[in-house]
C-alpha cells in the first residue's frame, strides 16, 4: 500500500548486501527514495565508506556494515546487528556477487567454482537463513535476489556464473513455498547486461560494452542500474504483494529471443 507521502517502503528496514557496487548503490538510493531505513552491507569496507557521500541527509536511516556474505558468523553476526538497531527486518536485497572469470567450464579452477558458488549462493542462502526469523517476528517479509538472465540461458564462458545465479532462482523459489505460512514473499530479479562499474571493466570502456552487447538485445541497449533499483522498489513493494516464486526478467527482451 502506498503510504500519503507516496512512499512506497515507508518505515520498511530492507538489507541490501554488495550495497558498495553500482547495482548495489542504485538500489540503496532507491529504497531510501522510497522512503526505507537501509542497511548497507559490504565486505570491503573502504568502498562502503566512500560510496553515497549524500547519505548525510539521511543518515538515521542508513546502518554501514562491514560483511562478508560466505561467512557464516558474520552474516549472522550483521543481520542481528540490524535487527537490533532497528527493531525488525522487513526485506532482504540479495545483491552480492563476485566477479567471475571468462573460462570454459572444463578449464575453471576448483577455486574459481567454488568462489563463484560461496559468493553469489551460499552468501544469499546465509543471508536469507538468519533473515527471514526476524521477519516472521515483524509479521512477515520479503526476500528478494539478485540473479541474472545468465541464470536462465547461457553464454560461452560464464558457466560459474550462470550455475551461481540459476541457483539464487531456484533458492528464492524454494524459499517462497518453504515460508508462504510464515508471511514470507520470495523472488529472483533476474537483470539483463547492466552498464556499471564491473561491466566498463571488464570491457575496457561503456562505449566498448554498448558496441558488443547492445546488438543482442531487443530493446537495443543496455540496462541502467537505476531501471534496476526502480524494479526493486516495486518488487519490494505492496504493490508487488501477489508476486512470488518467480523469476522477473529485465532483460531488454534477451531471453525472449
Amino acid at each position: 500500500m502506498t503510504t500519503a507521502d507516496g512512499l512506497v517502503l515507508k518505515g520498511k528496514t530492507v538489507i541490501v548486501t554488495g550495497a558498495a557496487g553500482g547495482l548495489g548503490q542504485a538500489i540503496v538510493a532507491r529504497c531510501l527514495d522510497a522512503g526505507a531505513r537501509v542497511a548497507r552491507l559490504d565486505r570491503d569496507a573502504d568502498l562502503l565508506a566512500q560510496c553515497h557521500p549524500a547519505l548525510s541527509t539521511v543518515q538515521s536511516r542508513v546502518l554501514a556494515l562491514s560483511c562478508d556474505v560466505t561467512d557464516a558468523d558474520a552474516t549472522r553476526a550483521a543481520v542481528d546487528q540490524v535487527a537490533a538497531h532497528w527493531g525488525a527486518i522487513d526485506a532482504l536485497v540479495n545483491n552480492a556477487a563476485t566477479v567471475t572469470p571468462s573460462a570454459k567450464v572444463a578449464d575453471l579452477t576448483p577455486a574459481q567454482w567454488r568462489q563463484a558458488l560461496d559468493v553469489n549462493l551460499t552468501g544469499a542462502w546465509l543471508m536469507s537463513k538468519w533473515a527471514i526469523p526476524h521477519m516472521v517476528r515483524a509479521g512477515g517479509g520479503v526476500v528478494l535476489n539478485i540473479a541474472s538472465q545468465l541464470g536462465s540461458v547461457a553464454a560461452p564462458g560464464r558457466g560459474a556464473y550462470g550455475a551461481s545465479k540459476a541457483g539464487l532462482i531456484a533458492l528464492a523459489r524454494a524459499i517462497a513455498v518453504d515460508h508462504a505460512p510464515d508471511g514470507i514473499r520470495s523472488l529472483s530479479l533476474s537483470p539483463g547486461a547492466v552498464l556499471t562499474s564491473r561491466l566498463v571493466d571488464r570491457y575496457g570502456s561503456a562505449q566498448a560494452a554498448c558496441a558488443a552487447l547492445a546488438a543482442k538485445y531487443p530493446a537495443g541497449r543496455l540496462g541502467s542500474a537505476d531501471e534496476v533499483a526502480r524494479t526493486v522498489v516495486f518488487l519490494l513493494s505492496e504493490a508487488a504483494s501477489f508476486i512470488t516464486g518467480t523469476d522477473i526478467r529485465a532483460d531488454g527482451g534477451y531471453t525472449a529471443q
